[in-house]
C-alpha cells in the first residue's frame, strides 16, 4: 500500500481558484482514487479521497500500476498550463508534474516512477564450465553484465537488478528461490538464464553452471522444475523468462535418449500471468560422443546483444510511444536474430498475463512522429480556416497523451498550423503550444523616420528569460488588452457563415418575389428544362443553407457548381434581374472561408461582378459587338482565369486543373458555334464561375464543383443532342463535361 498526497498550485491564484482546481482534479482521478459516500464503501486497492487542507488530495493505492497510471492522469489534466502545477509525493518522495514539461522534467518523472514501480531482475549467466563435456560458450562475458545495467539504468529499465557470472548451482538455486520469494502480484520480475540447457536420461531440464557434472546433474545443475515450481509460488503475476541457451543433450558414449529430441516449454513452465521468450523456438539435441557438440555457433551472444541494443537504443519501441513493451521488444529481437542466423527462430509464449509488460523506457527522444488520424489529418489540410482552427483544440489536448510519437506529431503540426495564412488559425496553434501570437508590426506615425541600424555581423545569442514567478504580480495593460485577439479570431471564423446567411437571405428573396415562379418564367421549355428548373435552384439555396449550419470540405464546391447551373439557367430571363444579386451573393460567401485570404478576396470580388454581369445581361451577350458589357465579361473571365493559373502554380497542383480546364475549353467551344441560347447561357456562366471554382476551393470541393457543372450541361444538354443529328460540337458538349468530372474524381486528392 502506497499513500500518495496530490497538491494543486497555480500560480497567481486565490483560494477559492485553488479549491476550484482541486476539485476539477478529482473528478479527474475518479477512476483511480474514487469518492464515494461513505468511508467503508471505498473499493479494494484505493480509499476514500479527503481534503486535508486547501489544495491538497489524498488516496491510497496499492498496486504501483495504478501510481504510474495516477501520474499520466495528473500529466492530461495539466495539459500545457506551464503557470499551473501539481506536486505529487509517495512515501516522503515529491515529484512535482507541470504543463508541457521539459526533457529535463519528464527525466525526473521516469526516475520517479522507477523508485516507486516494484521492477525486480535476476540475470544469471553461464559460460565458462569446470565438466570438459560441456564446451565454452563464446558468448562474451559482457554481454550479460551490460543487460543488467542497462535494466538497472533509471532512465530506461529502473530495475532492481542482481547478476550471477559464472556462480555455482547452489548459489543460483539460492538466488532464484530470492527472487520469487515475498512478492506483489503486479511486482514485474525478469529472469534471464544464459548458458547451457541439458537434458537427463529422464527428459528432465537442467541449466548448466560452472560447477555443473554432466554425470551429477540433479545435484550440480539448476533443474527447470525447480525454477518453474518458484515461479509458480510466486505472487506475481507479471513474470519474464528470457532463455538465451544452447539447448543440448548429454549422455554418455552409447546411451540411448528415452524422451523426444524438443524441450516443451509449455511443459516445463507452463502457468497463469508469466511471459516466454526463447533464442530459438526448437531446443534439440546435438551429439558429439560424449561432448555437447555446440552447433549453434554464435546464437547465445546474438540474442543478448540484440536484447542490450534494442534497449539500450530505444529501437526497440516500434510504435513510438516512448516505452518498449514486451510484444515490441520480441519483435525486435526476432528481426535482429534472423538477420545474423537466419537458421535460429526466437519463440515466445503469453501465459495469461496480467497487465501491461513494459519493460522499458526509450532512452533518446522520439524522432519520428507517429501518423495522427485521417479525420484530424483532413482537418488539418481542409480549405476552412475554421476546420483547421477546429483541429487545434484537439491536437492540443495530444500535447499530452502518453504516447511520445502522438506528443511529437501534434507539436508539428502546430508549428506549422502557427505559419498557417488565417491569422486565427495560427494565433490559435500559437496559444496551444505556449506562445505569443504574431502581432504585425504597428504602423509608423508620419512623423517619425526610420533610424538606420548598424547591421551586426554576429546574430545575439538568446537569453534564457528566468522561470515563471509563483507570486501574484499585477499585469500590465497591454497584458489585460490581450483578449481582443480572440474576439477578433471569432469573427473571423464566423464570417464564412455570416456571408453564407446574407447570400441566403437574398437568393431566396430572389426566387420568391419571380412572377409566376421560376417554373412560369420558362413555361415555353422543354421538359427536360422544367425538371432543371425546379431542382437546381433549390439545390442552390440548399447548399448555402447547409454552409450557415457547418464547415464540410465538399459545401463551397457544390456551391459553385449548382450557381454555375443556376446562373446559365437564369440568366436573360426576366427573372434575372430580381435574383442576380442573391446569385452574387453566394461567390463572396464561399470567398470567405479561401485561402490565402487575399486570394478569397480578388476571387470573390471578380466573380460575383461577373455573375452579376450574366445574370442580368445574357440575353445582350450571345453575340459579342464590342460593347462595355462585352468587354467587362472577357476582362473579368480573363483576370479569373489568370488567377486561377496562379492558384495552380502557386500550389504545383497541377493535375488538379485538367478537369475544369476541359469545361473552360466546352464553354468556348460552345460560345464559337451555332448553338440554341440556353447552351449560350450556360457557356458564360461556366465562363465566369469554372475558373472561380480553381481560385477558390481544392481538393473534394474541386471535385464537387466540377461533377455538379457536368451533371447540370449534360442534364440540359439532351435537348440540344436530340433535336438534330450529332455532330462535333453536340458530341464534344456531353464528353468534355464528363472527361472533365472523371479526371476531377482522380484528382481530388492532389
Amino acid at each position: 500500500m502506497t499513500d500518495v498526497t496530490l497538491r494543486v498550485h497555480e500560480d497567481g491564484a486565490d483560494d477559492e481558484r485553488i479549491e476550484q482546481l482541486t476539485a476539477f482534479l478529482r473528478s479527474e482521478l475518479q477512476d483511480f482514487a474514487p469518492v464515494p459516500g461513505a468511508a467503508d464503501e471505498a473499493p479494494e486497492g484505493s480509499k476514500a479521497v479527503d481534503w486535508n487542507e486547501l489544495g491538497t488530495l489524498l488516496t491510497t493505492v496499492s498496486q504501483s500500476t495504478v501510481l504510474a497510471a495516477l501520474i499520466n492522469a495528473v500529466s492530461s489534466w495539466l495539459g500545457q498550463r506551464r503557470e499551473r502545477s501539481v506536486t505529487v509525493e509517495a512515501d516522503g518522495d515529491a515529484l512535482e508534474l507541470t504543463g508541457a514539461p521539459t526533457e529535463e522534467e519528464l527525466a525526473r518523472r521516469s526516475a520517479w516512477l522507477g523508485r516507486h514501480l516494484h521492477r525486480y531482475a535476476l540475470i544469471i549467466a553461464s559460460y565458462e564450465f569446470a565438466d570438459p563435456g560441456l564446451s565454452s560458450l563464446r558468448a562474451p562475458a559482457h554481454d550479460a553484465a551490460r543487460l543488467g545495467e542497462v535494466l538497472a539504468d533509471p532512465s530506461v529499465g529502473g530495475f532492481h537488478v542482481r547478476t550471477l557470472i559464472n556462480s555455482t548451482a547452489s548459489e543460483i538455486t539460492e538466488a532464484v528461490d530470492d527472487f520469487f520469494a515475498d512478492r506483489e502480484p503486479d511486482d514485474l520480475l525478469v529472469l534471464h538464464f544464459s548458458g547451457h540447457g541439458v537434458k537427463d536420461e529422464a527428459g528432465e531440464l537442467h541449466f548448466a553452471t560452472s560447477s555443473t557434472k554432466l554425470a551429477r546433474l540433479a545435484g550440480t545443475a539448476v533443474a527447470a522444475d525447480f525454477v518453474a515450481r518458484r515461479m509458480n509460488r510466486s505472487r506475481s503475476r507479471r513474470i519474464v523468462l528470457l532463455l538465451d541457451c544452447c539447448y543440448s543433450g548429454a549422455f554418455g558414449r552409447g546411451m540411448v535418449a528415452r524422451a523426444g529430441g524438443a524441450v516443451s516449454l509449455e511443459e516445463h513452465f507452463g502457468g497463469r500471468g508469466r511471459a516466454v521468450i526463447t533464442a530459438s523456438s526448437s531446443m534439440e539435441y546435438a551429439f558429439e560422443g560424449a561432448t555437447v557438440a555446440d552447433t549453434s555457433e554464435g546464437e547465445p551472444s546474438v540474442f543478448t546483444a540484440a536484447l542490450v541494443e534494442g534497449l539500450e537504443s530505444g529501437d526497440a519501441d516500434r510504435d513510438n510511444d516512448g516505452h518498449v513493451g514486451l510484444d515490441e521488444l520480441y519483435e525486435y529481437v526476432y528481426d535482429r536474430v534472423r538477420r545474423v542466423t537466419p537458421h535460429q527462430t526466437p519463440g515466445k509464449w503469453m501465459l495469461d498475463v496480467r497487465g501491461d509488460l513494459r519493460i522499458a523506457r526509450r532512452a533518446r527522444p522520439v524522432s519520428v512522429p507517429a501518423a495522427l488520424p485521417a479525420e484530424l489529418q483532413d482537418a488539418l489540410d481542409h480549405a476552412l480556416p475554421g476546420v483547421r482552427a477546429g483541429a487545434v483544440p484537439e491536437l492540443r489536448r495530444m500535447l499530452s497523451v502518453a504516447h511520445e510519437g502522438r506528443v511529437l506529431a501534434a507539436r508539428l503540426a502546430l508549428r506549422r498550423l502557427t505559419e498557417d495564412d488565417s491569422r486565427m488559425v495560427a494565433a490559435a496553434a500559437a496559444e496551444a503550444l505556449g506562445e505569443k501570437p504574431r502581432k504585425p508590426a504597428a504602423p509608423r506615425p508620419p512623423s517619425e523616420k526610420p533610424r538606420p541600424v548598424a547591421p551586426s555581423p554576429v546574430p545575439p545569442l538568446p537569453v534564457a528569460s528566468p522561470p515563471p514567478s509563483r507570486t501574484s504580480t499585477p499585469e500590465p495593460v497591454a497584458a489585460r488588452e490581450a483578449p481582443a485577439a480572440p474576439a477578433a479570431g471569432q469573427l473571423l471564423a464566423v464570417l464564412p457563415r455570416l456571408g453564407a446567411g446574407l447570400a441566403l437571405v437574398l437568393l431566396v428573396i430572389g426566387l420568391a418575389v419571380v412572377p409566376g415562379g421560376v417554373l412560369g418564367t420558362l413555361a415555353d421549355s422543354s421538359p427536360h428544362t422544367f425538371v432543371f428548373a425546379a431542382v437546381w435552384p433549390w439545390a442552390l439555396v440548399a447548399a448555402v443553407f447547409a454552409m450557415t449550419c457547418r464547415d464540410h470540405p465538399w459545401l463551397p464546391g457544390a456551391a459553385l457548381g449548382l450557381l454555375a447551373g443556376a446562373t446559365g439557367l437564369l440568366g436573360g430571363t426576366e427573372a434575372s434581374t430580381s435574383i442576380a444579386f442573391g446569385l452574387a451573393a453566394v461567390v463572396p460567401a464561399v470567398a470567405c472561408a479561401a485561402s490565402p485570404w487575399w486570394l478569397g478576396v480578388a476571387g470573390g470580388g471578380l466573380g460575383a461582378v461577373g455573375v452579376y454581369v450574366v445574370a442580368t445581361s445574357a440575353s445582350d451577350l450571345v453575340s459579342i459587338n464590342g460593347d462595355a458589357v462585352d468587354v467587362a465579361l472577357v476582362v473579368l473571365a480573363v483576370a479569373l482565369t489568370c488567377l486561377a493559373v496562379f492558384r495552380l502554380w502557386r500550389d504545383r497542383a497541377w493535375p488538379g486543373g485538367v478537369a475544369p480546364g476541359l469545361l473552360l475549353l466546352d464553354a468556348l467551344l460552345m460560345l464559337s458555334a451555332e448553338v440554341p441560347s440556353y447552351i449560350t447561357h450556360a457557356s458564360l456562366a461556366g465562363l465566369v464561375v469554372v475558373p472561380l471554382v480553381v481560385v477558390l476551393t481544392g481538393g473534394v470541393a474541386r471535385f464537387a464543383a466540377c461533377a455538379a457543372v457536368a451533371a447540370g450541361l449534360v442534364v440540359r444538354a439532351n435537348d440540344f443532342v436530340s433535336a438534330s443529328e450529332p455532330t462535333f460540337v453536340s458530341v464534344a458538349h456531353v464528353t468534355l463535361p464528363l472527361a472533365a468530372a472523371v479526371i476531377a474524381y482522380f484528382a481530388r486528392g492532389r
